[in-house]
């Protein structure tokens, strides 16, 4: 079987047992009252379009990284160090979610993971991938559309503590309507590994990371998407986020997550750029709310559209950067 067939027996694997296990555990995730409390008082038209919604069990990434893992390394996904390091990043950052998750839970008003602490801890994973992954040879970074190469020396280690770190966190803001975040990444994670099957690069072992967790994505949706009967939670948003950032330095590719990723990055841009603004002009907002996804809701555009038209951004933004991308 060639490694495009090989993929897609991966893919349908993993969006099948996702599919298997997903209905007994959603039901134990309720059973456990696993459901964030609603926290939106200073922003009425959220804590309305929340409170207009069933209360939703969370936490569903925890079945989505464990089938993710298992294919992944059932499938060769440990056969070099690369794979490792992307096993590595999914524990670290999901357990980082775990933690978020699991305070919520102490109570009707109880906060995670304060927003401090949570980025120190991601900073401090993605530097040990970069310095786990530092080597003088291969510490270099792919320029979109020039074809050329650079290569970073200690820069190396910055770079993939802010793009693991950013993706993960970009990724957790965009889990905020049915469906978006998983769509979005099934879509960013193919892109990846369509593009090492094509090329056919020394990152071998990264092929059924990026193929099984798209997989393990796209069977989520049969239970995340519009109505949702779960969400990802931060565990899972983190976690696979974390994923996407690690295979995407790892493969010299950072920049692309600039337009492979370019949702998750207007997502995190959005809530940036309005901070700054209610902060520094003001506490005028340059949004009517963020994360961007809601303002075109609260714009009057329904939530179903708004999933399916980010779906196809990020469709758009992938084939985009495969583009740029160098082939053999």
């Amino acid at each position: 079987m060639n490694v495009f067939g090989d993929a897609a027996l991966i893919f349908f694997t993993s969006a099948g047992l996702c599919m298997i296990v997903g209905r007994p555990i959603i039901r134990a995730l309720a059973n456990a009252q696993c459901v964030t409390p609603l926290r939106y008082e200073d922003c009425p038209p959220l804590q309305a379009y929340q409170e207009a919604k069933p209360r939703t069990p969370t936490m569903g990434g925890l079945f989505v990284l464990g089938v993710g893992t298992v294919v992944a390394c059932m499938s060769g996904g440990l056969t070099q160090r690369y794979g490792w390091l992307v096993l590595a990043s999914i524990i670290g950052f999901g357990l980082i979610g775990f933690l978020d998750d699991y305070l919520k839970f102490r109570g009707p008003n109880a906060l995670g993971l304060r927003s401090m602490p949570k980025l120190v801890m991601a900073l401090g994973i993605g530097a040990q991938l970069g310095f786990a992954s530092w080597s003088n040879a291969d510490s270099t970074l792919d320029i979109p559309w020039l074809r050329q190469t650079v290569t970073l020396g200690w820069v190396w280690v910055p770079l993939v503590m802010l793009t693991v770190a950013g993706s993960a966190h970009a990724v957790n803001l965009t889990d905020g309507m049915d469906g978006l975040a998983a769509g979005c990444l099934a879509i960013a994670l193919s892109a990846f590994g369509l593009w090492l099957m094509a090329t056919g690069t020394m990152h071998g072992a990264l092929i059924p990371w990026c193929v099984s967790l798209a997989g393990a994505c796209a069977g989520f949706l049969w239970f995340n998407g519009f109505p949702a009967s779960v969400f990802l939670g931060d565990v899972g948003a983190l976690g696979l986020g974390a994923a996407l950032g690690t295979i995407g330095a790892l493969t010299h590719a950072a920049l692309l997550l600039l337009i492979i990723g370019g949702v998750f990055v207007v997502e995190a841009l959005s809530v940036m750029l309005q901070v700054a603004s209610y902060k520094w002009r003001g506490k005028r907002r340059i949004f009517r709310v963020a994360p961007i996804h809601h303002h075109f809701h609260l714009g009057g555009i329904n939530e179903p559209k708004v999933i399916v038209r980010f779906w196809i951004a990020g469709l758009l933004l992938a084939v985009l950067g495969l583009t740029t991308l160098r082939m053999p």
